[in-house]
C-alpha cells in the first residue's frame, strides 16, 4: 500500500513538472509568472501562496551538533519555500525566503479580480526554479505551476549615442564577471563582435568587474541590436543549485 502511495505521488509530481507553463528569462531583468483563478472574487477568507516546488524540507535534525551548525547559518530564515504570501486581506511576508526580499510583489488592485501574478525583480541564476501558486477561498482552491528558466547570458539594454561624431550602440553589464565574452548580434543575428571593444567599467577587490562595450560597426537608427555577456571561466559560471534546511528545531533554550 505505502509502494502504491508513493508510486501515485510520484506521478502527480512528474504531471505537474511536465504540464508547467515555461518562462524564460535573462539574468539581470525582470519577470512575470503568471497565475490566475476565476472563483476568486473578493479578498475576503482568501488565502494564496507563491513557493518554490525545489526547496524541500528533507533533513531531520536529530543531533544537537547537526542543528547547531545549520543554526549557525541561519539556513531556516534564508531557505524556506515561501516566496510570497497573502492572507487576513493583506501580504504576509514574514517567513518569506530571504533570496526574495524586497524583489516580488503583485499587484493588489488585482487580486480580487482573481489575477496572482508575481512580479519578480532582477532575476538572478539562483532563482531557476518550479514555483507554485495555491489559492483557496470559500468559493473554492486552485493551484498552477511555472518554471522559471534563467539563460545563461546577461542582455543588457543597449543605446544608442555618438563619439566622435560617429554613431554607435553601447551596453554595460549588470553583472560582474572574471572573463567575460561580450557577442553583439543584429536583427538577423549576424555576429558584429570583431567591431566592437570591451573596457572595464568597474572592478571589485576579488577580481570581478563589469564592462562597458561599444559597437563601431555602421550602425543604423532603425536597426535592432543586442548585446550578449557570459562568463568563460568554467569556475566563476553562475550557481543553479539552492541548499536545504532541516525541518525540526530545537528548543533553543536547550543549547545556546
Amino acid at each position: 500500500m505505502a509502494f502504491f502511495l508513493v508510486w501515485v505521488s510520484l506521478l502527480l509530481l512528474l504531471h505537474a513538472a511536465a504540464s508547467a507553463d515555461e518562462v524564460r528569462a535573462h539574468p539581470f531583468t525582470d519577470v512575470s509568472l503568471d497565475c490566475e483563478f476565476s472563483f476568486i472574487d473578493s479578498t475576503e477568507n482568501l488565502e494564496f501562496y507563491w513557493e518554490r516546488e525545489d526547496i524541500i524540507e528533507e533533513y531531520d535534525a536529530e543531533d544537537r551538533e547537526f542543528y547547531r551548525f545549520f543554526r549557525y547559518y541561519d539556513f531556516f530564515q534564508v531557505f524556506t519555500k515561501v516566496v510570497y504570501q497573502f492572507y487576513d486581506n493583506e501580504e504576509q511576508l514574514e517567513d518569506q525566503n530571504a533570496l526574495y526580499e524586497g524583489r516580488v510583489s503583485v499587484d493588489q488592485s488585482e487580486i480580487s479580480e482573481g489575477i496572482l501574478t508575481l512580479q519578480l525583480q532582477n532575476v538572478d541564476f539562483s532563482d531557476e526554479a518550479l514555483y507554485k501558486c495555491r489559492a483557496v477561498s470559500p468559493n473554492g482552491r486552485g493551484e498552477s505551476t511555472v518554471k522559471l528558466i534563467v539563460e545563461d547570458s546577461e542582455t543588457p539594454q543597449v543605446k544608442f549615442d555618438k563619439i566622435d561624431d560617429e554613431d554607435v550602440v553601447t551596453c554595460t553589464s549588470k553583472g560582474w564577471y572574471l572573463t567575460p565574452n561580450v557577442t553583439w548580434l543584429d536583427r538577423g543575428e549576424r555576429d558584429l563582435s570583431n567591431h566592437s571593444t570591451v573596457e572595464i567599467l568597474e572592478e571589485q577587490m576579488n577580481g570581478l568587474y563589469r564592462v562597458y562595450s561599444v559597437l563601431r560597426y555602421p550602425v543604423k537608427l532603425n536597426e535592432k541590436y543586442v548585446c550578449h555577456i557570459t562568463e568563460t571561466n568554467e569556475n566563476n559560471r553562475p550557481i543553479r543549485s539552492i541548499r536545504r534546511y532541516p525541518k525540526k528545531r530545537f528548543n533553543e533554550n536547550n543549547y545556546y
